[in-house]
């Protein structure tokens, strides 16, 4: 799937939000290749991320989290920390 949707974006066309998430999905569980993930994240810079293909990235991304228990300083899923000190970090 990943390399449709690297053909795609080196043809300059926008992905819609499932080839996005399943680009992601693909990456961020080991299942590309490294000159995929490199083929796939520079041809977004180069074309301009859409606002669909963002979508598709974070929920695809919000998919994967693992969040350990007991632990006061992780990041929850909006990118707060849970030290309650009214800071965002991403």
């Amino acid at each position: 799937m990943i390399n449709n949707s690297i053909k795609k974006i080196n043809d300059n066309k926008n992905l819609t939000y499932d080839e996005t998430k399943q680009a992601f999905d693909e990456i961020l569980s080991g299942r590309a290749t490294t000159k995929q993930i490199s083929d796939f994240i520079t041809g977004l810079g180069f074309k301009e991320e859409t606002p669909t293909e963002i979508a598709g990235t974070i929920d695809a991304i919000n998919s994967h989290i693992q969040v350990p228990d007991n632990s006061k300083y992780v990041l929850n899923k909006k990118g707060l920390r849970k030290d309650y000190s009214n800071s965002i970090n991403f």
